[in-house]
């Protein structure tokens, strides 16, 4: 991948009212082009900073071998919602509630997880300690939700709108709150 520099990358953004940059880039880990939104905030307006073009270069450095770390965490959510939720599928002789809802959805596995799933766009904030980005999921399980890159590693997913700084302290926030859940 060629590294852009700040000033590269400030020439393919472009600002709205709302100080949400936009552009579209290509995503080695997904093999494809994909929407970026950056959030410029108050304090920089609209301007790339150099946070955000590290935390850009973190996500275009992830590789397609990376993607098996996104299909376990698609396979999980699919897993952890069918648990939680009743999507009403009835359940066949024999069947648990979690087998039935896999096969009314047609999931097997993890790469049945990512084929099932959308990719919508890349966030990209400045606001936290660490340097995130949130690809945006819809998911084999019809969730909305945000896989989260942290330091250019891929650390876990979380509801759509989650808040970055619960990461900063703990990577596995998400992760250990699903499980408590699960738990009972």
């Amino acid at each position: 991948m060629m590294r852009m520099t700040k000033s590269e990358l400030d020439e393919l953004v472009r600002w709205d009212d709302l100080n949400l940059g936009r552009l579209t880039l290509f995503v080695p880990l997904l093999s494809r082009e994909l929407a970026f939104v950056l959030f410029g905030g108050a304090e920089n307006c609209s301007e790339v900073t150099d946070k955000m073009t590290a935390t850009m270069h973190d996500v275009l450095a992830l590789t397609p071998e990376d993607l098996g770390r996104v299909k376990e965490l698609l396979w999980e959510e699919c897993n952890f919602a069918f648990e939680v939720a009743d999507y009403g599928v009835e359940s066949d002789e024999g069947e648990s509630s979690l087998e039935a809802h896999l096969r009314a959805f047609g999931l097997s596995g993890p790469d049945d997880a990512f084929d099932h799933s959308e990719f919508r766009e890349i966030q990209i904030s400045d606001g936290f300690a660490g340097r995130y980005a949130v690809i945006k999921v819809n998911t084999g399980s019809e969730n909305y939700i945000s896989i989260i890159v942290k330091n250019g590693r891929i650390v876990d997913f979380d509801d759509d709108g989650t808040h970055l700084g619960w990461f900063d302290d703990d990577e596995q926030h998400a992760h250990r709150r699903r499980k408590r859940l699960l738990e009972g």
